[in-house]
């Protein structure tokens, strides 16, 4: 009969592996010198990003784009989603994006479908806004979910890809970035996965209240193979190239600076969810971002 393994001991060996893993990484932004700031373009675009508003109107920065990243509504009524559309609609900023959330089911008719119950009224608005992917991992009885290792879902939307986009906009988090709820993470990490092979300028998000934030990094191999140890998708030979890596890393930064190559280039990361608390109270500001 083979001997059990205590399961706090398989926890321990994965909690080794994830303090590694983020102690390498570490190490790494400090010998690439990130900070928080990425280079300002010469003629920058202001990018004005919020989320998760739930019925709320918040005060507006000016800004040549108006990113909303999901959950308009609490309930996802007619009478909520026309208001908070036309609320959107007012807005002066030139360029507006929205991505529904899974609060906002009025516009999933799939789930309608299974819960018609939740059909409040018809959807009729018609806005000028731009739409975005809405799907996040399933949590819940919510609108615009799928199972959490669906795969085929971001690789039929890179499929439809003419070219890796300089923003994206989802309504879930990628798992490891500004995903934190309570004690674990709630990123899907295919989406994850999705944007490091894409490299976008900007990627914005909301659904996790508490996770509201920006952070600026450079995907590179390091970041890559950080995300996927902390998932659980590689172990302690992909720490070793980690560590290999880091210990070259400053000496390959400062080559790179040497030869006049140049920043890297940065992503920027935002949960820009501007309720937190159990009464979804206005608690954050917009995030600008220039890019």
């Amino acid at each position: 009969m083979p001997t059990s393994v205590p399961l706090t001991s398989i926890k321990t060996r994965g909690q080794r592996k994830r303090q590694v893993a983020q102690a390498l990484l570490t190490s790494h932004h400090k010998s690439q010198s990130i900070s928080t700031k990425s280079s300002s373009p010469s003629a920058p675009v202001r990018v004005v990003c919020i989320s998760d508003t739930h019925n709320k109107q918040p005060s507006l920065p000016p800004g040549d784009v108006l990113i909303h990243a999901g959950d308009l509504t609490e309930l996802g009524s007619f009478d909520e989603m026309q208001a908070g559309l036309a609320w959107l609609s007012s807005q002066p900023h030139k360029h507006k994006i929205y991505v529904a959330g899974n609060h906002d089911v009025l516009l999933d008719q799939n789930f309608l479908a299974r819960y018609p119950e939740r059909r409040y009224g018809q959807t009729k608005t018609k806005a000028d806004l731009d739409w975005g992917d809405p799907l996040d991992p399933q949590y819940g009885v919510s609108a615009f979910q799928y199972r959490p290792d669906a795969l085929d879902h971001w690789e039929e939307k890179m499929a439809l890809m003419k070219q890796p986009p300089d923003i994206l906009v989802t309504h879930g988090p990628p798992r490891h970035y500004l995903d934190q709820r309570d004690f674990h993470r709630a990123g899907c990490p295919y989406l994850a996965e999705m944007v490091h092979r894409l490299r976008p300028r900007l990627v914005v998000f909301g659904h996790i209240h508490a996770a509201y934030g920006r952070e600026d990094l450079v995907l590179d191999g390091v970041q890559r193979a950080y995300g996927e140890v902390m998932t659980g998708w590689s172990g302690w030979g992909m720490l070793a190239w980690m560590a290999i890596s880091v210990a070259c890393g400053r000496i390959s930064y400062y080559l790179s600076k040497f030869l006049s190559q140049g920043e890297q280039k940065m992503t920027t990361f935002v949960n820009a969810a501007v309720v937190a608390g159990q009464q979804n109270e206005l608690c954050n500001p917009p995030i600008v971002v220039e890019i």
